[in-house]
């Protein structure tokens, strides 16, 4: 069984909870007046968690949101020398005697990847396989199609799985008010003791303990990261990164080539003073 902890402002919110199966313990703490936070157990495995046999069409615009988180989390991975990959949809499996339950985040880092991964060999991660590791983290953006995914019963896999922080992402607000949205941005994070926690729930700019990024949620925008909660010191695509990189080589050798020019030229009148 594995806990997972939900908190909301002026309702209860448990996510997920389809029966009396889940609440094999519950603990309440008065973190605020105007809110309540619930832990309860999980199953490791339900008939409804099983992913389907293919893929969930995506829209454009959550391709583009996906697709550049993946981008910015890609360059910094080889700007800091992180191991491992940032994929998109790799679907993540943990029950060997039910294969197809799962979970596959919009984005995930894997700070280890196994045998074969980058061969090709590997479509998705089996956690009871050898090398095959949780990954750190996930991220989810929620999508007009299943916007009650994201607010409702996704955090339960991902307490389940073990990720060490979760994402949750609703530009356009699709999210549902009965689950306490629409919100920008839900931070989720592992406790010490193994309870995924819901930290922040709002509009608001706020840091990532995992990364140690500031997650700044932009409206109808993207998700940026930067190093600073103002936005300064943002973290660029690989794109940019690597024009930044270019731009920086060139000035290199502009400045290079001035200094040739100069010691050239100060050569040049030393040769005619001599004369």
């Amino acid at each position: 069984m594995v806990a997972v902890e939900m908190s909301g402002s002026g309702q209860l919110f448990v996510a997920g909870v389809g029966s009396a199966s889940f609440l094999g313990k519950l603990s309440f703490m008065a973190t605020d007046p105007r809110a309540v936070a619930v832990q309860y157990s999980l199953p490791a495995s339900l008939r409804e968690w099983e992913l389907p046999e293919v893929p969930v069409p995506e829209s454009p615009v959550h391709d583009e949101l996906a697709s550049r988180l993946r981008s910015v989390l890609v360059a910094w991975q080889i700007r800091s020398g992180q191991q491992g990959a940032v994929r998109r949809n790799l679907a993540i499996r943990w029950d060997e005697l039910h294969p197809r339950v799962g979970v596959d985040p919009d984005v995930c880092w894997l700070e280890t990847v196994p045998p074969g991964f980058h061969d090709g060999e590997v479509d998705s991660l089996r956690l009871w396989q050898p090398g095959h590791v949780v990954p750190p983290l996930a991220v989810e953006i929620v999508s007009r199609g299943h916007p009650y995914k994201d607010y409702g019963w996704v955090q339960d896999k991902y307490a389940v799985v073990g990720v060490r922080e979760l994402w949750v992402y609703d530009p356009y607000r699709f999210g549902p008010r009965a689950r306490g949205g629409p919100v920008l941005l839900q931070l989720w994070v592992r406790t010490a003791d193994g309870v995924l926690r819901e930290t922040y729930r709002g509009d608001s700019p706020v840091r990532s303990p995992l990364l140690g990024a500031w997650l700044l949620p932009r409206p109808k925008g993207h998700l940026e990261l930067a190093e600073q909660q103002d936005g300064t010191g943002p973290w660029p695509t690989e794109a940019e990164q690597e024009r930044g990189r270019a731009e920086q080589e060139r000035a290199r050798a502009e400045r290079e080539r001035a200094r040739v020019e100069a010691l050239e030229a100060e050569l040049a009148e030393l040769r005619r003073n001599q004369r």
